[in-house]
């Protein structure tokens, strides 16, 4: 998520959290301190999203999976030279652009592994006991999941459905849709949020 981009609002000033820009320059200038207290002072709001995009997922219980996936967060956070840092522009507070961050890709994670079979829970005598049977409706219901929010994929016009593809199943950054689908990478954010935002509204409206 090298190109990953926070929200944009054209009218702000590139100066309109500068305090916030002044600490992320710290941070990516390798700070210990400053490292620090950035993950200090966000380790909870990623977490946060972090849990709510687990739930989207039925996954809410699995706070093994919530840890793993907020690690991926900071992770991502300092990817290919510390990418995304660097390219907050001060546009949107840092805790807003931290947050999309997060709940992108905390939604890649979980997309990614949704159909998981814990083989190391399996034995050779689970066809006597009973847990080969218990297996195959835990995955009987994870491909159920996934042939919903597929279903509800297909339901995009063709270009939010490419990109939610690429960026959230395929893991591909903003430049790599960009030269793949032959569109201007500004228009990469705004194309994905009108995407979740429809997704978000029919999950609802099902789950009504």
């Amino acid at each position: 998520m090298s190109s990953a981009a926070g929200p944009s609002n054209p009218q702000a000033s590139p100066t309109a959290h500068f305090g916030d820009r002044s600490f992320v320059t710290r941070v990516v200038e390798g700070e210990a301190a400053a490292w620090r207290k950035f993950v200090m002072g966000y380790q909870s709001l990623v977490r946060s999203r972090v849990a709510d995009v687990s739930s989207a997922f039925g996954r809410g219980e699995d706070d093994e999976a919530i840890d793993d996936a907020t690690a991926e967060v900071f992770a991502a956070l300092v990817s290919h030279d510390s990418a995304p840092l660097k390219a907050y522009q001060g546009r949107s507070s840092l805790a807003t652009y931290i947050a999309v961050i997060a709940t992108r890709s905390a939604t890649r994670y979980f997309a990614r592994n949704r159909l998981v079979v814990h083989e190391d829970e399996t034995d050779s005598t689970e066809s006597n006991t009973g847990d080969g049977h218990h297996d195959h409706v835990a995955r009987t219901i994870n491909a159920g999941q996934q042939r919903r929010i597929q279903k509800l994929i297909d339901r995009l016009p063709p270009k939010e459905r490419s990109v939610i593809a690429l960026f959230h199943l395929q893991g591909q950054s903003y430049a790599q849709i960009s030269q793949k689908l032959e569109i201007p990478i500004g228009s990469i954010g705004p194309t994905l949020r009108q995407a979740e935002k429809n997704l978000r509204q029919w999950m609802e409206e099902e789950e009504a």
